[in-house]
């Protein structure tokens, strides 16, 4: 039984996906590009708010807010996934499902996890072992973040508000002996 995916105006999920039977859904530097580009063309269209994002090579995270009741995160969703996904077919003459299912979402109403969903996210290529710290990681907004990069796709300032300075949101992003305190 499908669970009810609470999209409403102002409401907050963290979304993620991973590739069909755990496989790669990025298969070089220009996918995730594209990926990002599709990302900020349909936050744009459908008025989605981009918190924080990560794309690994098997999986991607999201954590966005629904600016609108016109257009659902369902909607931003559908298209994204079957846009990127019709493009990876095409170029790499593949056909069929790309991801492994239905998006996850977990609505998240607590503000006080709104950083710990943000820290988790941008962890994951550290946790991989991909990188050794966040802001290596060229395809999540971890270097916006930290002010080392130019945030054109992400809502730096909301994220800032979640934190009482921008000094403190930096020192808890960089600092690995804080342990993330966020479950599925």
């Amino acid at each position: 039984m499908n669970r009810e995916r609470n999209f409403y105006k102002n409401t907050y999920h963290h979304l993620y996906n991973r590739g069909a039977n755990k496989q790669l859904i990025f298969f070089e530097n220009e996918n995730y590009h594209y990926f990002l580009r599709r990302l900020k063309h349909y936050k744009n269209k459908y008025q989605i708010e981009i918190l924080t994002y990560c794309l690994m090579p098997n999986h991607f995270h999201l954590f966005v807010r629904q600016l609108t009741e016109e257009y659902s995160i369902s909607m931003f969703l559908s298209a994204l996934l079957n846009s990127y996904t019709k493009s990876i077919n095409k170029k790499y003459l593949k056909s069929g499902t790309l991801f492994e299912s239905k998006t996850k979402n977990k609505q998240i109403s607590d503000e006080g996890y709104f950083i710990w969903v943000i820290k988790y996210i941008l962890e994951n290529p550290v946790k991989a072992g991909l990188v050794k710290d966040i802001y290596e990681w060229e395809f999540s907004n971890a270097k916006d973040l930290l002010g080392l990069g130019a945030g054109y796709l992400t809502n730096i300032k909301t994220v800032k508000s979640f934190f009482q300075n921008e000094s403190q949101m930096i020192e808890f992003l960089i600092d690995k002996k804080i342990k993330v305190n966020y479950e599925f």
